[in-house]
């Protein structure tokens, strides 16, 4: 009989350790996944770009990045709504009274970044941005977690304007696995409207 309760006692310690593991690493997964991550969003006189760092699946700093807002309001402002962030723990704050649009451009590029913190999801998505000539479609494949693929399926550029623009940012956007690459030299446009398309394929 003693013998039957030991057996009993290390099985049900054995299964509580296991669920623990795995719902640790469940939580670990589906939560904030540790790096550096830039978000960028329009404040009043520019776009505002941030920093974001994850670290044990928690926000631990968010850096500022050089921007065009008037220093003696947007500074103040960018200084509460980082303490109220990292504070909270989430880009759901209020906006700062008399910074309104450079409150909004702190905030949706925190969560621009944290979006990507959050990791993809696997499947193909398409999204659509404006280019230059119109319209301009790409499909995404997320695999393992990872942006594996972009093509762009329809569009309206100039050919031999857009090709280079074509190539490489998709190749860019997969090595470095964020939408935001550098635009290609001459098409400009196009390689904005293919990121701006990558971000709603994988964001809404």
């Amino acid at each position: 009989m003693q013998t039957r309760r030991n057996v009993s006692l290390i099985l049900l310690i054995a299964l509580l350790v296991v669920t623990g593991v795995v719902w640790s690493m469940g939580s670990q997964e589906e939560g904030l996944k540790d790096g550096v991550y830039f978000g960028q969003a329009q404040g009043f006189a520019g776009e505002v770009g941030v920093d974001v760092t994850i670290s044990g699946g928690k926000i631990t700093n968010i850096e500022v990045r050089p921007h065009q807002e008037t220093p003696f309001i947007a500074d103040p402002a960018i200084e509460t709504l980082v303490k109220n962030i990292l504070e909270t723990q989430t880009a759901d704050v209020d906006v700062v009274s008399g910074a309104t649009y450079t409150s909004q451009g702190l905030i949706a590029a925190v969560k621009q970044a944290l979006r990507k913190a959050e990791g993809f999801q696997d499947g193909v998505y398409t999204g659509s941005a404006q280019g230059f000539g119109g319209t301009l479609t790409v499909e995404v494949t997320v695999a393992n977690g990872s942006i594996t693929k972009v093509a762009v399926l329809e569009n309206s550029e100039t050919p031999f304007i857009a090709e280079n623009a074509f190539k490489q940012v998709p190749e860019a956007i997969v090595a470095n696995q964020s939408w935001e690459v550098d635009v290609v030299s001459g098409a400009t446009v196009t390689s904005k409207a293919i990121m701006a398309a990558v971000e709603a394929a994988l964001t809404e």
